[in-house]
């Protein structure tokens, strides 16, 4: 199981690639993957902006704050409580005044993301930044990884945000079934919340 579960983590950020440009091309903005590796939510690849005004929402290696980013909140919706508890051992650092901070809440939040199949990160993590995240799952329906896009809050409207939306939401259903992913454990786009 173990070394299964290491060669979809080689194997994930190749065959995401292309989803990953199909993303950037759609909508300009920075693209994300990641994966939970051990205890920790892990950057895999990133694919900048195409746009002079662009989002530095951090580099390749371990996430620092996943309890305030749509991939990590991707990510840890799927998770029993006891691994986001694990995940989370470092503590939930305030990162902007829109950063959850506490557990209850951070839970009811993951509730939201499996609800809509998708997870929004409206400036919690840095000011001015919106990202929307959706998991990415294999032949057993476990999450195996996500992919987020982020944009600035300037570019940030309904229309924009339906884009990035529908393009991660997509990229993630179509990979998840590269993966064997079972057509009723991948989400679903829905209209975005608050």
């Amino acid at each position: 199981l173990y070394l299964g579960h290491a060669c979809l983590q080689v194997d994930l950020p190749r065959r995401a690639q292309p989803y990953l440009e199909a993303i950037n091309q759609a909508t300009g903005e920075t693209v994300h993957l990641a994966a939970l590796q051990g205890d920790a939510v892990v950057t895999l690849a990133v694919r900048e902006s195409r746009h002079a005004v662009r989002v530095d929402t951090g580099k390749i290696g371990r996430m620092e704050a996943p309890h305030a980013t749509s991939v990590g909140k991707a990510i840890m919706a799927w998770l029993p409580e006891d691994e986001i508890h694990r995940i989370l051992t470092g503590g939930m650092k305030r990162f902007t005044d829109k950063t959850i901070t506490e557990l209850p809440a951070l839970i009811e939040s993951l509730r939201v993301v499996r609800r809509n199949g998708y997870a929004i990160d409206r400036e919690e993590f840095l000011p001015g930044v919106i990202c929307i995240g959706s998991a990415i799952r294999d032949q057993a329906g476990t999450v195996i990884g996500a992919i987020s896009a982020s944009t600035p809050a300037m570019r940030a409207s309904e229309k924009h945000v339906a884009l990035i939306r529908d393009e991660v939401n997509s990229a993630t259903r179509a990979l998840s079934a590269e993966f064997g992913a079972p057509t009723s454990q991948v989400g679903r786009p829905e209209a975005v919340a608050n």
